[in-house]
């Protein structure tokens, strides 16, 4: 968290803030932040999934992802757990008509 904080303080003026919420029980930390213009986001995201990474944490836990963290999965998971993911969604869904555009 703190370096996240340091590098959106240093790398994004005018950013919205760091707000930081988990789970007591597990020790999951979810990281939201904001800009007052959508121009940015990509470098935003690029900046705090790497941190992340750099850690072994990863851009999305309980919530899946879709399109938003799609290009970023890259950030978490090797490219054999990528190279999985695509396989089963192969598998389950040939035709890609189920829940299109999304990883799983």
């Amino acid at each position: 968290v703190d370096d996240v904080r340091r590098r959106l303080d240093e790398e994004v003026p005018g950013h919205l803030g760091l707000h930081v919420l988990g789970h007591l029980g597990d020790g999951n930390l979810h990281l939201s932040t904001g800009l007052p213009m959508p121009e940015g986001k990509d470098h935003v995201r690029a900046l705090v999934y790497t941190i992340i990474a750099s850690y072994g944490g990863s851009i999305s836990a309980e919530h899946g992802i879709g399109i938003a963290k799609r290009d970023y999965l890259h950030h978490s998971r090797t490219p054999a757990e990528l190279a999985t993911m695509r396989l089963l969604k192969g598998a389950l869904d040939p035709q890609g008509i189920l829940n299109p555009g999304k990883v799983i």
